[in-house]
């Protein structure tokens, strides 16, 4: 039941992808429940393109609904210009919304340590945050790309590399954005369970990395996930097609060479990419020859997979300007409906068509743009189009 005071609700999220939803998720939102006791617990979920720049493996309404029947009482698609960035946007615009939606608790997996040892870690390293820009840029400078350098600052200045993990830096990336909007959200760090986020094989009989268990579809790997997802990956697969990269290279080879659209302006875009790209694409590679021909000691696949998604879909660095106040809703239950009668004044709810009445033109750039990604997940997978506008959002009891 939620408390008479709104203002003291305990509103709980968790900044996800669920790609696929697994046990170690299930853990998260479980403890996160137990600890917080939680009035509502919230999924800001990237849509049908995660932030490594890829199609996720089932679609974003499947992935909702999963999260629905497992610990989540509302979902939240995460606006696309925002999860196709690099982690310290995409944890800043994240805690954003956050901050703008009254949550009061984050939680989020850590690995390596324990919770009050990543809390000493990223206390020294936030107040110390002029230093580490500057290694960062140093290492930049060395012709690093951002992740990297941010990744042998962070090594020099700890003098170890301990504290360092692709889930502790996003983790930290969450406690400095929250330090940056002087938010009162408040964090909650929990130990993952078995997998650390970057492993790539199976070893344990329950629990796995999304990575691992997206590398190893082909066996037996019911036990590494909540019934329900498991349930939700078949589906998914006996009715459509896993997202054709090579058919995004073709879209990708479209606008540069034969529309020759601008990229200057374009998300995750440094100078001379364009031109690099031209060069290359002058060959017949596949998707993945051109991925791997991209990679460089500055640039990584991830940020060359974000920058053709958001040249595809028009992303512009302006987005990060422009102030919205909506939540595009892909899933609720019943605990959700108090919420959005309490958050009606200051936050516009979307979860149909007629509802985009209410948005300004800028909050509509950012809609359509959703939308737009939506429709190019449903050319790669052979999804039907528009169905933000058909398909049913999944109340819960």
């Amino acid at each position: 039941m939620y408390n008479k005071d709104g203002d003291n609700m305990k509103k709980l999220a968790i900044i996800s992808e669920f790609n696929p939803f697994h046990n170690g998720h299930k853990y998260l939102i479980e403890q996160a429940r137990r600890i917080i006791k939680p009035d509502l617990a919230v999924s800001l979920m990237s849509g049908d393109f995660v932030q490594r720049g890829e199609a996720a493996i089932i679609d974003k309404f499947a992935r909702a609904n999963v999260s629905l029947a497992c610990g989540f009482d509302l979902v939240i698609e995460m606006p696309n210009f925002i999860s196709l960035q690099s982690a310290e946007f995409f944890a800043y615009k994240s805690c954003e919304l956050l901050d703008k939606i009254g949550i009061t608790y984050i939680a989020f997996g850590i690995e390596n340590m324990d919770p009050d040892d990543f809390l000493t870690y990223v206390s020294e390293i936030i107040s110390n945050d002029s230093k580490i820009e500057k290694l960062t840029r140093k290492f930049i400078n060395e012709n690093y790309s951002f992740t990297e350098a941010r990744y042998l600052a962070l090594k020099e200045f700890l003098s170890s590399d301990d504290f360092i993990s692709s889930n502790n830096i996003l983790a930290l990336e969450y406690m400095r954005s929250i330090s940056k909007l002087n938010s009162q959200i408040k964090a909650l760090p929990i130990r993952r369970m078995g997998a650390n986020n970057s492993d790539l094989l199976v070893e344990d009989k329950n629990f796995a990395s999304s990575t691992a268990i997206r590398m190893n579809l082909n066996r037996d790997i019911r036990n590494l996930m909540p019934k329900e997802s498991n349930e939700s990956l078949n589906y998914f697969f006996s009715n459509h097609k896993k997202a054709d990269y090579d058919l995004l290279l073709d879209i990708f080879k479209y606008k540069l060479l034969i529309k020759n659209d601008s990229m200057e302006e374009i998300l995750c875009y440094e100078e001379g990419m364009d031109n690099f790209f031209r060069k290359l694409l002058s060959s017949n590679l596949t998707y993945d020859t051109f991925i791997n021909a991209c990679k460089s000691q500055r640039h990584s696949k991830s940020r060359m997979k974000r920058l053709m998604l958001n040249y595809i879909l028009d992303n512009k660095k302006d987005l990060n300007e422009l102030n919205y106040n909506f939540i595009k809703v892909l899933a609720f239950n019943n605990e959700a409906r108090q919420y959005f009668r309490e958050i009606n004044e200051k936050i516009k709810v979307v979860m149909r068509k007629s509802d985009t009445k209410k948005l300004d033109s800028s909050e509509l750039i950012i809609y359509e743009s959703m939308i737009k990604s939506s429709n190019l997940y449903s050319l790669l997978s052979k999804r039907d189009l528009f169905l933000d506008y058909k398909n049913p959002i999944k109340i819960g009891s």
